[in-house]
């Protein structure tokens, strides 16, 4: 499918997302307003931006500042994520590669990773915080600007999630199109109510593709911030 992507109001910045996968975060830069250019090194035939195929290890931190006005990477997880608690395995981790490059480029960047990832003073989201969104799915964002969270997290205990676990108490009595859902895991929800729990247009993506994107409206969010912030230096 090819993404037929919703006009937004252009703020004339370009930002470069590494290790960008489908393009989950890279939509909401999108419809924060920027042009984005997408990085990664495994093909990605559904990714709506313009794309070049590298390894961020390849990648120059020289040519990042000549070409653009902000980066966003998503490093690798799998050493911090459940994935290396089922298996045992040790995996590489290329967060503090992608920080290096980050920080040599000397613009304004931001980080994304899983919950236990080792990022510096990170900005925890979740879907609770955004109308609209029926999915926790919480997501770590480190950046060298000061992020503000769109509201706060609510207290107490999460919403319950449609299940198809018979085992829950629950089960029966939520809808997979109205109650928040797991994406991934035991008892997740269709594709469908999961794309449309998640604020991302229906057919875009694979199901694994779903299963490692963030929800838009985070990166929007950030988005938001990271351009006010150019802007005000543009003026300065």
């Amino acid at each position: 499918m090819t993404l037929t992507l919703p006009p937004r109001v252009p703020n004339g910045f370009t930002i470069l997302d590494v290790c960008c996968k489908a393009g989950g975060a890279s939509y909401g830069y999108y419809l924060a307003g920027f042009n984005v250019v997408g990085v990664d090194r495994e093909p990605q035939p559904r990714y709506p931006f313009p794309f070049i195929r590298a390894d961020l290890r390849d990648l120059d931190a020289e040519w990042i500042a000549e070409n653009f006005d902000a980066s966003a990477w998503s490093p690798p997880c799998w050493e911090h994520s459940d994935l290396k608690h089922r298996t045992g395995k040790t995996y590489e981790d290329f967060i503090p590669e992608a920080r290096a490059l980050a920080e040599a480029s000397g613009l304004p960047y931001v980080m994304e990773n899983v919950e236990g990832a080792p990022l510096r003073d990170p900005l925890v989201l979740c879907g609770t915080q955004f109308d609209g969104l029926r999915v926790t799915r919480h997501r770590l964002f480190e950046s060298n600007l000061l992020l503000y969270p769109p509201r706060p997290h609510p207290k107490g205990r999460e919403p319950l999630h449609f299940t198809h676990d018979k085992r829950k108490n629950h089960y029966g009595r939520l809808d997979e199109w109205t109650a928040f859902v797991t994406v991934t895991g035991g008892g997740n929800s269709s594709k469908a109510a999961a794309e449309d729990a998640m604020g991302i247009p229906a057919g875009w993506m694979t199901k694994d593709e779903l299963n490692q994107a963030i929800p838009p409206a985070y990166t929007q969010w950030i988005g938001w911030q990271v351009a006010d912030h150019l802007a005000r230096l543009e003026v300065a």
